[in-house]
């Protein structure tokens, strides 16, 4: 049995201590928001509440908002591992690098459209994929810990994980936000579904997207600059032959993956 020091009790939070919990782990619970707090104690996602972020345990597990959980990192908590499951790598992996802190950086790519620890659920990292990026703690520990939850780890590097990352998730928020912005005076009958699902991007919550287009924006324009190239070149030359294939294979490797 591990006691796990968890901070940032929302969806991701909640749901990874629900599982936790089912094989019989601790989960203490940290967060500003004493509601969502209290919530996850009801739910029985957390054992109980640290109204301060210390003490020893056998893992920490930093689930909060990427500015919160990069100034964590200097709590006078204890623990042989050390993994947070944040979109943005390379920023957190050398902060604590820096602080000597055995970490090890994650990002589970699952999630929902809901938030706080009501839309938690169990299983829901459940054969998704789970990046792992080194940042000198216990790699091996951090496999086991992914697999424990059913899903799927894989290691990169972390500047490779957010240069990726730019482009299949960070960029199309972006996108979706400035879609917002140039559709405010259409008509609602002229916003087709294509359109709405893309909305569904910049309807995330606000704060969250900011931080992580702060820390990751170089990688992120970068990505905007590649794809507006290759937007060009495909409205100049006319060549749209392949693509749709292209999009076929993507999403039936990714529906491959998720079963």
């Amino acid at each position: 049995m591990m006691r796990v020091a968890l901070a940032g009790v929302g969806m991701i939070g909640s749901s990874l201590a629900l599982d936790l919990r089912d094989q019989g782990h601790q989960i203490f619970g940290f967060d500003p928001n004493a509601g969502h707090l209290a919530e996850a104690e009801a739910m029985g996602a957390i054992d109980g509440i640290l109204t301060e972020f210390k003490g020893s345990f056998d893992l920490v597990l930093l689930t909060a908002l990427p500015n919160a959980c990069l100034s964590l990192l200097d709590s006078p908590c204890e623990a042989p591992l050390w993994l947070d499951v944040g979109s943005v790598k390379a920023p957190i992996v050398q902060a604590a690098q820096a602080r000597s802190r055995p970490f090890v950086g994650g990002h589970p790519l699952a999630g929902s459209a809901g938030s706080g620890p009501r839309a938690a659920r169990r299983r829901l990292f459940s054969g998704r994929g789970f990046a792992l990026c080194p940042g000198g703690g216990p790699l091996d520990q951090a496999v086991s810990l992914v697999q424990s939850i059913g899903a799927l780890p894989f290691v990169l590097p972390a500047d490779v994980h957010d240069r990726r990352v730019a482009q299949s998730s960070h960029l199309l928020y972006l996108l979706s936000a400035a879609l917002a912005s140039r559709l405010t005076d259409t008509p609602a009958e002229l916003i087709g579904p294509a359109a709405f699902e893309w909305l569904r991007l910049a309807s995330a919550p606000a704060p969250l997207y900011q931080e992580i287009l702060a820390l990751n924006g170089e990688a992120v324009r970068e990505a905007l600059e590649e794809l507006t190239k290759e937007a060009k070149r495909l409205l100049d030359h006319d060549d749209f032959a392949g693509t749709e294939q292209q999009a076929r294979k993507i999403r039936e490797r990714w529906e491959s993956d998720a079963r």
